[in-house]
């Protein structure tokens, strides 16, 4: 594991805290289809929460599928079609074990590259492939696509909207809409404390307007290695990229 994904991954016993202080404070977890169309709106005036994971490690099944189990919560599995069944990476009867359990699973395109500037052609099917899949496979509606590394464009989103998807998630720090094109998800980082978890939970503005100022402090920068260098931020591209 590369220290770019490092910071990404959470202690199990973090984790079980995470998932304790969701419980704890009165959060109801839902999954991204009942938060996103509204129908959260059954649960009044509790506390909601979506959790979500990108990439499909294993580790979702051995670790994390039995720490959500344990504290009757659901969240959503973001996966890209052609890692599924090789070493460190979930199985399709895995998958199929954790959906039945209440489990979600959303794409996270066909391969883990750079989407929002792939041709037309190439996008397609990135995002049709992996939709396909994991319909015929799990047998259920795959609404939500993950963008790879968070790079979202309007035209990605706009693609996405027209075979199928109902919604593009995004890496930025601010609470979601529920019926936007884009869905916003703060990401928890390994060097997330306690103290930081709570409060963007409870929505604490000055702690997501940090956040969001640190995003804006280094876009610059990373749009020009995105260009010209992609790799110096541990982005793979197609070869038919433009």
């Amino acid at each position: 594991m590369g220290a770019r994904q490092k910071k990404y991954w959470v202690s199990e016993a973090r984790f079980r805290d995470q998932l304790d202080q969701i419980h704890r404070g009165g959060y109801r977890v839902l999954l991204l289809r009942e938060l996103w169309s509204g129908s959260a709106a059954i649960y009044g005036r509790s506390r909601l929460v979506t959790l979500t994971f990108d990439d499909g490690r294993d580790s979702d099944y051995s670790v994390a599928f039995p720490a959500l189990g344990g504290s009757r919560a659901r969240a959503d599995f973001f996966v890209n079609t052609s890692e599924i069944g090789k070493p460190g990476f979930l199985s399709w009867q895995q998958m199929a074990e954790m959906q039945r359990a209440g489990m979600g699973f959303q794409s996270h395109g066909h391969e883990h590259v750079d989407l929002s500037r792939l041709p037309e052609g190439a996008l397609r099917h990135q995002l049709e492939l992996s939709k396909r899949l994991l319909e015929d496979r799990l047998g259920s509606p795959v609404d939500f696509l993950g963008a790879p590394y968070g790079l979202v464009s309007a035209r990605l989103v706009d693609m996405a909207q027209r075979v199928g998807y109902r919604a593009v998630c995004t890496s930025r720090s601010w609470p979601a809409r529920p019926g936007s094109k884009t869905v916003s998800r703060v990401a928890v980082y390994a060097h997330t404390s306690a103290a930081q978890f709570r409060r963007l939970l409870g929505g604490n503005v000055f702690s997501y307007a940090v956040r969001m100022t640190r995003t804006a402090v280094v876009t610059l920068p990373k749009r020009v290695l995105l260009r010209y260098r992609p790799d110096r931020l541990g982005v793979r591209t197609l070869e038919c990229q433009s």
